[in-house]
């Protein structure tokens, strides 16, 4: 796993994130691989759910944007995408994005933890998670901007599940255990609502949120930690290839 890092110079006027949607965002990386390769980028964007990658905006203090961070969790993606950012920093090809026009000045490419790793994380019975942009969650007809413990976690599990080797910790049980055992024990959330796209906004939580195991053994415990490290790389919740649900540790 790999993050690769896009650092954007404007050619006129520097792009403010009142002019950024989810889906411009979503648009300019695929539209990145597909000038560099067209083959790649189409496997990419045709990857069923839950993809191996997600995205987060980098802002200045000012609130103007000043580049882009991809989780990358396959090797294929990230070659495709690491490339793609050299190739358009060294031809310094003009890229679009909410009516401004900018360059890829720099892609850097740096490691991530491996799943190796994450398997080793020790176990704790406390997590405290810090949702930095969006979150919310499929439910019934809408979409439920609320940190239940289930959903949080049942994210990186899902991309555990998906794409960690088959000798790590089997955890096809563990989100009834974290149903039943792991709770909220104190927030300070709000929610926000940015636009999705031209005609549509998405409304999610942002804030702190610490979460308490009341049971569970070793194992239950340990997994509930390498979950809640993973999160911090692949998001949380809906549209992480957009944006949404960067997490932190706390």
């Amino acid at each position: 796993m790999h993050y690769i890092t896009y650092k954007f110079t404007p050619l006129y006027d520097p792009l403010h994130g009142r002019h950024i949607t989810a889906s411009g965002l979503h648009g300019l990386l695929f539209n990145i691989a597909r000038q560099t390769d067209p083959k790649e980028a189409t496997w990419l964007h045709k990857h069923k759910s839950p993809r191996p990658f997600s995205l987060v905006p980098l802002y200045d203090q000012d609130g103007y944007l000043a580049g882009m961070r991809v989780a990358s969790i396959t090797d294929r993606t990230t070659t495709l995408l690491h490339r793609s950012g050299e190739w358009f920093a060294t031809e310094g090809r003009n890229c679009h994005l909410g009516g401004r026009e900018f360059i890829i000045d720099s892609c850097r490419l740096s490691p991530a933890p491996n799943w190796s790793q994450l398997a080793l994380t020790q176990p704790a019975k406390e997590v405290g998670l810090n949702f930095i942009s969006p979150t919310s969650f499929r439910q019934g007809p809408g979409n439920l901007p609320l940190p239940l413990p289930r959903n949080v976690f049942a994210s990186p599990a899902r991309i555990w599940q998906t794409f960690a080797p088959p000798m790590l910790a089997n955890i096809d049980n563990w989100l009834d255990w974290c149903e039943k055992d792991i709770f909220i024990q104190e927030h300070n959330i709000h929610t926000v609502t940015m636009a999705g796209n031209k005609h549509r906004s998405f409304t999610g939580f942002v804030g702190e949120v610490w979460y308490k195991a009341y049971k569970g053994d070793e194992q239950q415990l340990a997994i509930w930690q390498a979950l809640a490290n993973l999160a911090t790389f692949c998001g949380i919740g809906q549209r992480t290839t957009m944006g949404m649900g960067a997490v932190e540790r706390i």
